[in-house]
């Protein structure tokens, strides 16, 4: 069974453990959570993030994963990725603020932002890796990246989440070796969005 039925078979599962119908949903004071995020598993990373709501208007999150690749190993052009990846992790942390108890359009609507580093084990081709003039055509090649985001989310039932946003931001791109006027990226984007599962308690 392939990546894509994986995750849908997962996602089927949780909405009906969940419930049918989808309420808005704040953070739980004092609560916490643990998410699968699905977005960046479709971009190559297996990702868990653990969140801890520090009041009903405001918590802070991290997560950590490590690169399993992507569905027909098709990776997003716009993380200018130099080559195949041997291994790779990521590390993040951010913030969300729920400025409105209300509800809108069935969801609670949140503002926030978050930092992430992506770090990768490049393994280089051809002209490339004859242009580096060294030994070695295994690079290393990280993503820094710093976003402002917005989102909504909606609760399935008691205790689970679904939570969707879109993001922009700066990112920093690097490169242990590169050969003279090459550049990391010439397209710098930062992830455009994502949607997670967050099983709360």
């Amino acid at each position: 069974m392939g990546l894509s039925k994986n995750i849908s078979l997962l996602l089927s599962t949780l909405l009906l453990a969940g419930g049918s119908t989808a309420l808005a949903h704040v953070p739980v004071s004092q609560g916490w959570g643990l998410g699968f995020d699905v977005s960046r598993t479709l971009g190559g990373h297996a990702v868990m993030q653990l969140e801890r709501a520090q009041s009903s208007e405001w918590l802070w999150k991290v997560a950590v994963g490590r690169h399993i690749g992507t569905p027909g190993d098709m990776t997003p052009s716009w993380k200018g990725l130099k080559g195949e990846v041997l291994s790779g992790s990521v590390v993040s942390m951010g913030t969300l603020v729920f400025p409105q108890q209300s509800q809108k359009l069935g969801a609670s609507w949140f503002l926030g932002m978050d930092v992430t580093r992506e770090s990768y084990r490049i393994q280089r081709f051809g002209q490339d890796a004859m242009l580096l003039q060294e030994s070695s055509d295994v690079v290393l090649q990280s993503r820094e990246e710093a976003r402002l985001v917005v989102g909504a989310q909606w609760a399935l039932g008691a205790h689970l989440a679904l939570r969707a946003h879109v993001g922009v931001g700066a990112v920093r791109d690097r490169l242990s070796s590169r050969s003279i006027d090459e550049e990391v990226n010439s397209l710098p984007m930062a992830r455009p969005g994502g949607v997670a599962l967050i099983w709360r308690w």
